[in-house]
This record gives C-alpha cells, structure tokens and sequence, in this order.
C-alpha cells in the first residue's frame, strides 16, 4: 500500500506502549514546531507460534488484526489530542514486520520519530529491534525518543 508521505511530513511508529505514546507526544509537539504533517504508523503482524509438536493453527483473522491497529491509533490519537491540534495527520495500518514498515512509510519523510526500549541495567546503551532497525535503515534522520523515568 503506498502512502503520500513527503518531505514536510514526520513519521512516527505507534503501537500503543508508553514508549510509543512518548514518541508520538514528542513528534506533535516537533510537528508544531516545524509546521509539518504526522503520518502515524501503527503495523501488524500475524504472530508467531513455535512449537515441537506439529499441529494444525486457525487461520489468522486479518480483519480483527487490523481492527486491532486501527483501535490503537484511535486511543494514541485521542490522548495525545491530536484533533484540536492543528497538526493535520494521516494514519495507515500496514501489515509487516514494524521497522520494515516503517522504514518504508519514512522512505520520502523529513523525520521518523520511534520509542526507545532499552530497559534493565545496560538501558542507556540499548534500543529494541524497531528502532535500532529504524536507525540502521531509514533513508531519513531518526529520533529515538525515551520514556521518562518516574
């Protein structure tokens, strides 16, 4: 599925955590600043299932999938009161892995903006695989933005 995103656009990865909703709470306040558009992405997969024994899985509900995207940029949108804002947005649910998806969404965009998910004693040098994937591949700059600690 392709998107209209362009330079003066800043694209921002949601899934719903607080990492994701610091990431996009920073990228409005950024779209503000720079008068730019927010194109949020929230992907999907369908999940993995590892087992020793072979057996016979249901065939995934794509539709409930991507029900379950569309319900999570509805609940980050609405928090981050995104409608009186002023930002104008645009909001695409793909399927695939998210880094993937998001380095592709971002492919034409001034800023990919992802939550950090570093965590245990070594989370200042480390990132989850989303955003060190962004950070490795996106063609645009990154910012990896931290949730503050309580």
């Amino acid at each position: 599925m392709g998107n209209d995103v362009g330079m003066g656009t800043i694209v921002v990865g949601v899934d719903g955590s607080a990492p994701s909703k610091a990431a996009l709470n920073w990228a409005v306040q950024e779209a503000k600043l720079r008068g730019s558009d927010l194109h949020i992405v929230v992907s999907w997969d369908f999940p993995v299932v590892a087992t020793a024994e072979p057996m016979i899985m249901p065939t995934p509900d794509t539709d409930a999938l991507v029900d379950n995207a569309k319900t999570i940029a509805a609940a980050m949108i609405a928090t981050e009161h995104l409608e009186g804002s002023g930002v104008p947005y645009t909001v695409e649910t793909p399927e695939g892995r998210p880094g993937e998806e998001l380095v592709t969404a971002a492919k034409d965009a001034e800023l990919l903006v992802v939550g950090s998910y570093g965590s245990g004693p070594l989370k200042e040098l480390l990132l989850g695989s989303v955003s060190s994937y962004c950070a490795h591949h996106a063609a645009c700059p990154v910012v990896l933005v931290r949730t503050p600690e309580k």
